[in-house]
Order: C-alpha cells, then structure tokens, then sequence
C-alpha cells in the first residue's frame, strides 16, 4: 500500500505548545501508512534539534519579511512537493496561509488541511487572512467546538489536542520550598510579568514560596529583560526565578507544588494537559478552552482580580489542590491522549485522499 506523504508547515521551531503537539503528533503516525515531514518558514530554531534526534525529516527556510524571500521560500516549497510526491499540505498557524493558497493554486489535486491553534488568532489582519484562504483548503482542525466560526470551513473537524500522557507518570519528590511554577512561550498574552505581583502579595504574608518561570527564546529577550528588571526592583530575586529555556519539562512538573497560568488569551495549552497527567494542581485563567478542560471539580479558574489569593488558597488547603489534580489526571487519562489525537488525524488524512 501507497504511503501518504505528508508535508507540515509550520512559521517556527520555536519551543511552545503548538510545536510540542505537532512534534507528538508527528512521532506517533503510523509510519507503516503515513510518512511525515516538517517544514518551518522562519529561522528560528530552538527545537529544530530535537525533531532531527527523533528521526524528523524537518528543515527551516530562514525566510525574511520581504518579497525576495517570500519568493524564494514558494519556489523551495513547490520544487519539494513534486519532488516528494507530496499527498497532504498540513498548514499550521497563520503565517503560513499566503503559501498555503499559491501551492495549492499551482497543485490543485494537493489536499490542504489547517490547524489555526488559538482561539485568539491575533487580530483583523490574520483572520481576514483565514477567511480569503477558506477555498482553497480541504479541511480545518480546531480543538474546541466554540472556536468554529465563519473563517473556517463548514466541514471543520474537532479534535482535541492530546499528550504522551506514559511522560508524566514518574513518581519525584516535591521541592522545598513551595514551588508554583509557569511554562510557555515569554509573550505578552501569556502575562508572565503579572506573576511578580503575586509574588509581592505573597511575600507581604509571610509565606515561604518560590516562583519558577520557565521559558526563553531570542526573539522573545525584550520581555524577558523587563520581567527580570521587574524581579530586581522588587528585591523578589529569592522568590521569582527566571530559569530560561528546559529540556527537563517533565522532572519540573512532577516537582512542583502548583502550576499558574495568568494568561489573557490562550487555545489549549499543552502545558496545562501535561500538567494535569502529572496530577499537578493548576490555577488558570479561564480563557480560550481552558474552561473545557478545567472546572471547580478539578482545578481552579481565577480571573486576574482574584488569581493572587487563589495562590495563597491553594498554599494553605494543599490536600484539597492534590484532591482536584488527581480528578484531572483521570480526565487527561480518558480525553487527552495522543493515542486519540493521532488516531483523529489519520482519519482525516485519509478520508480527504479517498
């Protein structure tokens, strides 16, 4: 039986959500049906390495903004397709949309699929541009049901993002001290510098703490310098610790006390999955679809007024944190599994090519 090729596109290797999903997912296709690639347009590289070490065939085009190179990347793109005989054009993000609709202009039997990965796509420029590009998609992927609207196809398939749930399960032993931790992408959405203010709180209690800030990346320095000159004014370098960009995800999750998620907007972050299977107690703002994953029975929903003082809530009732993370682990267990995710994928690569 014919392989079908798959091409992803995606805008970086940067390390975040959407790139951990993408790397999982890849991992697990069935390679005896399926055989995957990964193409990324900018020159950002931070988990180029890792897809490579796991046998991905993934190359970055260090595409610049402006015309020359936006040329340059469409012809690479399109001498790969016919070189690789490619089936399926897997889209993600919305920088990848104005190559998205010329290849499939110049290969009309190319089946394109697209996956947005926000609920908030970041404006009326980009959603104009998932709007004009609906023709000449096949197929959209979304991961909750409230994110379909007119800019994606009728057609639309829900599918939930998962996680290599068999990870988290490795027993560690808690830190000393109490340790709420935050992972993600150093973006302004993400709110990471709300978190010194919590720490201010905190401290002004009494409570033995520590903040942990995990993440980085080049292109993120600038925010990164103004949370930790904010750290410094403060004098809170004993209690928010910016530890930059980790390999040991994992090990930190089963370690930590809570995780915090202050966000503004958000999808459905992989973080908060792998959180959860490591039965970690999360306070989350409820944005994007977190609420379809995180409920009073297991978890905690905190809008920014109050999130400090659900900090300190889950601090002194740990047993009842434990408690609501132990619910969640069992939800992840039987809903968020990449077993499911791929399983999903694979039927719609396949439906699309019948």
């Amino acid at each position: 039986m014919k392989k079908i090729n798959i091409l992803n596109l995606t805008t970086s290797f940067v390390i975040g959500g959407a790139e951990k999903v993408l790397l999982d997912l890849i991992l697990c296709l069935d390679k005896e049906r399926f055989n995957p690639s990964i193409i990324a347009l900018s020159e950002h590289a931070d988990m180029l390495e890792e897809y490579k070490s796991q046998g991905v065939k993934a190359q970055k085009l260090d595409m610049k903004k402006n015309p020359r190179d936006f040329i340059r990347v469409y012809q690479f793109l399109n001498r790969y397709i016919i070189e690789n005989k490619i089936d399926v054009l897997h889209a993600h993000l919305t920088h990848t949309l104005p190559h998205l609709v010329l290849l499939k202009l110049r290969h009309p039997k190319l089946k394109v699929v697209f996956t947005s990965h926000n609920t908030n796509v970041g404006g009326k420029h980009r959603e104009l541009m998932i709007w004009l590009s609906k023709p000449f998609r096949n197929a959209d992927i979304v991961f909750s049901k409230d994110m379909i609207n007119k800019l994606y196809k009728k057609n639309t398939e829900v599918i939930i993002n998962g996680v290599n749930i068999d990870k988290f399960k490795k027993k560690a032993v808690k830190n000393t001290p109490f340790t709420f931790l935050n992972i993600g992408s150093i973006r302004e959405k993400k709110n990471q510098i709300f978190l010194i203010e919590c720490a201010k709180y905190l401290k002004s209690k009494g409570y033995k703490f520590v903040i942990d800030i995990v993440g980085g990346g080049v292109e993120n320095q600038p925010l990164i310098d103004k949370i930790s000159k904010a750290i410094e004014k403060e004098k809170l370098g004993n209690y928010v610790r910016m530890l930059g960009l980790r390999s040991d995800i994992p090990n930190l999750l089963k370690t930590a006390h809570c995780m915090v998620l202050p966000s503004y907007h958000e999808g459905l972050p992989i973080v908060l999955l792998e959180a959860g299977a490591a039965k970690l107690p999360i306070i989350s703002t409820p944005v994007g679809a977190i609420p379809d994953l995180i409920d009073s029975t297991n978890g905690y929903l905190s809008t920014l007024g109050d999130f400090c003082k659900t900090m300190e809530l889950v601090y002194n009732n740990y047993s009842e944190a434990e408690e609501k993370a132990r619910k969640l682990s069992q939800k992840i267990d039987q809903q968020y599994s990449i077993r499911s995710m791929t399983e999903s994928h694979q039927k719609l690569y396949t439906t699309l090519l019948k």
